[in-house]
């Protein structure tokens, strides 16, 4: 029951929260006419993606760096630029870089993402099952009573290598991911070009690490380092 409560609450959350929790936080303007508006409503119409509409958030009164997203679905569905991202890109950069969350969105990479932490979070709920006065389990600890704090605690201590396992597998997807949107975005804009810029100074902006060792990539990145990104968009 708490597994399916959480679920319907994730589920909840990503419907309520661009529109109602996330202008708490955040100042969202429509972006201005212009030629910028104009070229991403352009390559939106030839994509076929719906949206209510494009804004401007004030990313900067919090950080330097740069993002773009889109978030809601269906009629909600808005995309969403920092205006550092704004200030610092070029219009061709900026399309391109809404081509690549948009080609996370076309090759369902949002489901399948929300898929895998609901599957998660139930193997989580599964296992805690497992722990929650566990006689047997209190008993190899020589315990003679249960306790729930003592069950809380062996869990904890017994999840971490799952944990661990699942965060690397996830990253691993992750990162494919993030070539399958960049390759989407190259083909569908066709300015291999801009997307390199683009990635080049959100490295910058967002202080990248351009070679990190692959060991720590492959255990905590769920990006590829950009120069790997930059030599596959060479080669498509």
């Amino acid at each position: 029951y708490c597994w399916i409560a959480l679920t319907l609450f994730q589920l909840f959350l990503l419907f309520i929260a661009p529109v109602v929790i996330m202008p708490i936080f955040n100042k969202f303007v429509p972006l201005e006419e212009g030629e910028l508006k104009t070229a991403i409503r352009e390559y939106a119409e030839e994509q076929g993606f719906k949206m209510k509409g494009i804004f401007s958030m004030d990313g900067s009164k919090r950080s330097t760096k740069s993002n773009a997203f889109f978030t809601g679905f269906g009629r909600f569905r808005r995309i969403v630029l920092f205006d550092t991202l704004i200030e610092k890109h070029s219009v061709d950069e900026l399309v391109s870089i809404l081509a690549h969350e948009i080609g996370h969105y076309r090759k369902k990479h949002i489901f399948k993402s929300v898929l895998i932490s609901i599957l998660t979070t139930g193997l989580m709920f599964f296992i805690l099952s497992l722990f929650i006065n566990n006689k047997d389990l209190f008993a190899a600890f020589q315990m003679q009573e249960t306790s729930i704090y003592a069950s809380l605690f062996f869990f904890g201590f017994l999840y971490a290598p799952i944990e661990t396992v699942v965060g690397i597998l996830g990253n691993i997807l992750s990162r494919r991911h993030e070539y399958e949107a960049d390759a989407y975005a190259i083909k569908t804009t066709h300015k291999p070009q801009a997307m390199i810029t683009a990635l080049k100074k959100l490295s910058v902006d967002n202080l990248s690490n351009l070679t990190p060792h692959p060991l720590k990539v492959f255990l905590g990145y769920s990006h590829p380092p950009v120069l790997e990104r930059i030599r596959a968009i060479d080669h498509i």
